[in-house]
């Protein structure tokens, strides 16, 4: 990770960063990608160009800086993502009078390769949910909750991490979460999930630290706001959890995501509904679920003949 903005492009990075959460509404996470993107960029451009301004930046200046990022190891989805941030910053620069010009303008975005959707087997659920269930610590009941409100719900990390206590509606089997771009959404809570959180609430979460969030971290050094859970330290928990139950391979919360979301589709639900339930902005996003449904009839014909 590169370090702090250079002295001269820190007031820079600063008021995009606060343009793209005032007027954008981006969510915490996007922001914190967004800065750290910059902040690369800035450090390459003072290396490489000492005696230049960036308002000078020209298209084949950011594309000798993506080749960079690619021989130093950095994947196809980075690059495409650091690619996103530039555009949007010079964007906002041209907006403010800074530049007169988009550099960005004509750079094609790295193809990256898709990756192949990672989802748990009924048996691996079971296991995870048994062994999360029969923990009696404080951290090991909050990592049950994680957990088992991230399998019954479909909920992106982030909007686990942000869920207030006053947007969570037991009675209702609902919450009111912030998804993805900042765009806010209400979560169907089944019954399973309704029945853990009512536990939570009751038996662990008075006795964490006071908090407006549901994740209250008991952690002693905290540095999130309103004393919440990084992503990280959810991370951290769905790997324990997960290596815990001895179940194999990798061990994160999208993973969760994308168990739920096969689940449904595997089930016959509709793909609106299940696009609703996952807070896809467009059914493209959804369709990608179904290929594993493809591959489950592949399977079951492959011993007919």
């Amino acid at each position: 990770m590169p370090p702090d903005a250079p002295p001269s492009w820190a007031a820079l990075i600063d008021g995009f960063i606060a343009h793209e959460r005032g007027v954008a509404g981006l969510a915490d996470e996007t922001l914190r990608h967004r800065h750290l993107h910059l902040r690369t960029f800035a450090h390459w451009w003072d290396a490489t160009h000492p005696d230049r301004s960036p308002t000078t930046a020209m298209p084949a200046d950011l594309a000798a800086f993506l080749v960079t990022e690619a021989d130093r190891g950095l994947s196809a989805y980075s690059r495409r993502a650091e690619l996103v941030a530039l555009r949007r910053f010079f964007a906002w620069q041209r907006l403010t009078g800074r530049v007169d010009h988009d550099p960005t303008e004509g750079l094609e975005a790295p193809s990256p390769t898709p990756r192949a959707i990672e989802v748990y087997a009924p048996a691996d659920v079971v296991a995870i949910l048994d062994h999360t269930s029969a923990l009696r610590d404080v951290r090991g009941r909050i990592r049950h909750a994680i957990v088992a409100t991230l399998r019954y719900t479909g909920m992106r990390s982030g909007e686990l991490r942000s869920l207030r206590l006053d947007r969570l509606d037991l009675d209702a089997r609902q919450a009111r979460v912030i998804g993805k771009g900042g765009r806010p959404r209400t979560v169907v809570l089944p019954e399973p999930a309704v029945a853990v959180l009512d536990a939570f609430l009751t038996d662990i979460r008075p006795d964490l630290p006071a908090s407006p969030l549901l994740l209250s971290n008991p952690a002693p050094q905290v540095t999130t706001p309103h004393r919440g859970f990084s992503h990280e330290a959810v991370y951290r928990e769905v790997e324990l959890a997960g290596q815990g139950a001895r179940v194999p391979g990798r061990h994160f919360p999208h993973r969760w995501r994308h168990t739920f979301a096969t689940e449904l589709v595997r089930a016959g639900v509709d793909i609106h509904v299940v696009q609703r339930l996952l807070g896809h902005t467009t059914i493209h996003a959804t369709v990608g679920y179904t290929h594993l449904v493809i591959d489950d009839l592949h399977r079951s014909l492959e011993g007919m003949w």
